[in-house]
């Protein structure tokens, strides 16, 4: 991680965050994911949770935990101002109930990483943010070795995105 710190430009940060986000917004195998609000409102709280994570200083963990959940509330959480549609996966929990999906334990980062929990996203999902963060790096001609930090950097967290990472709090 301390190889990391080579990307000392806040700007390099928020144009990589930036781009990346466009394109997953603009992807429609992921946009249903995010809500409606502006992408500087969505982009920001990731922006200080990069930041913080690749600086020389140590987070804490209450610190992470409030990164991550202004991330997740600002990019994930609806507002109720837009009416919901009922689509197939908010019935989804009858077919656990019918036994005709298995049950998979969630785990979540913070309390609103359950906005994107709810969305039941999954490794394919995952897999459209590395290609997206994969030809973002390119675009921006990012150094092939900071370029492979970054994606590995990225595809670490997968896990905990996913909902399958270190317990912080458990699902209801």
């Amino acid at each position: 991680m301390n190889s990391l710190l080579a990307i000392n430009s806040n700007a390099l940060i928020d144009q990589i965050i930036d781009t990346c986000y466009e394109k997953m917004i603009d992807d429609h195998r992921v946009n249903r994911f995010f809500n409606a609000r502006p992408l500087t409102d969505q982009t920001a709280p990731l922006k200080n949770y990069v930041k913080a994570l690749i600086s020389k200083s140590k987070l804490n963990e209450d610190e992470t935990l409030e990164l991550l959940n202004a991330y997740f509330s600002a990019s994930f959480a609806r507002n109720n101002s837009k009416p919901s549609l009922v689509t197939g996966s908010d019935f989804g929990f009858l077919l656990d109930i019918v036994g005709g999906q298995e049950i998979r334990p969630i785990t979540l980062l913070c309390k609103s990483h359950s906005f994107l929990m709810k969305l039941l996203p999954d490794d394919d999902h995952y897999d459209v943010f590395i290609e997206h963060l994969t030809d973002t790096l390119t675009q921006l001609n990012v150094a092939a070795d900071l370029k492979s930090q970054l994606l590995t950097l990225a595809e670490a967290g997968r896990d905990g995105f996913l909902g399958r990472g270190r317990t912080y709090m458990k699902a209801a």
